[in-house]
């Protein structure tokens, strides 16, 4: 076959030769979703979902089982106290907005520790575009910290929390448009137990977008004996 496409036996060797190399990443891979196809279905059987949950309804949706066992099948999934999980929210910065914005009022400061946030972002934020509904129109302060070499400024980090004042902590786990790498789990906990050592009332916000079922943890997993 690979005669008849003209294909070198040098071409054929060095692609066996490379297959064979990646092979351990891509058994990695492979048992990654394993787990996670066998956490999704074990959360779907503990909820005990069934053709009655996909029946539509009216009104205010006060009896909406279905849309109920949904946020509790996420909240298991991802191992969270609760999971907002509505077909209004329209996309990913939307969900961060009514994130920041149920979260913050006016005097707060937040921190963007992972640098710059996506462009989407920005507008709500109040850094470009119209800013008249942001959150510094609404009284809101934003600082930023960037990364350094892949990883967050510790120096910087406690630096600031030590001065206070300080509500919330932003932290965008993929690299969106960025020229850097995504922040994995293990690099997320070590700074939010450096952030809670510091001030535990300090909230801090992960956007895990691109992020879901990536590792066998997830951000909201990411647990500190400094939590409340």
């Amino acid at each position: 076959m690979y005669k008849e496409l003209n294909i070198s036996d040098k071409v054929i060797n060095l692609a066996n030769e490379v297959e064979k190399e990646l092979e351990p990443i891509f058994k990695k891979l492979e048992e990654n979703c394993m787990k996670s196809s066998a956490k999704v279905l074990k959360a779907f059987q503990n909820n005990n979902v069934s053709t009655s949950d996909f029946i539509e309804i009216t009104g205010y949706g006060y009896t909406d089982i279905g849309r109920e066992k949904l946020e509790k099948i996420y909240a298991e999934i991802f191992n969270s106290e609760d999971a907002l999980v509505r077909p209004q929210i329209m996309s990913g910065t939307h969900a961060l907005t009514i994130t920041l914005f149920g979260l913050l009022k006016y005097g707060d400061t937040m921190i963007s520790i992972s640098g710059e946030p996506y462009d989407t972002l920005k507008s709500v934020i109040g850094l470009s575009g119209n800013s008249s509904n942001s959150l510094i129109s609404h009284g809101i302060k934003y600082e930023q910290i960037d990364l350094i070499n892949n990883d967050f400024d510790y120096e910087q980090i406690i630096s600031r929390l030590k001065n206070g004042n300080v509500k919330l902590i932003e932290i965008q786990r993929s690299r969106g448009y960025a020229q850097r790498k995504s922040l994995s789990i293990s690099k997320i906990e070590k700074v939010i137990q450096t952030i809670k050592a510091i001030d535990k009332n300090v909230i801090v916000m992960v956007d895990n977008c691109y992020g879901e079922f990536v590792e066998n943890k997830e951000p909201t997993e990411v647990r500190s004996r400094y939590n409340s």
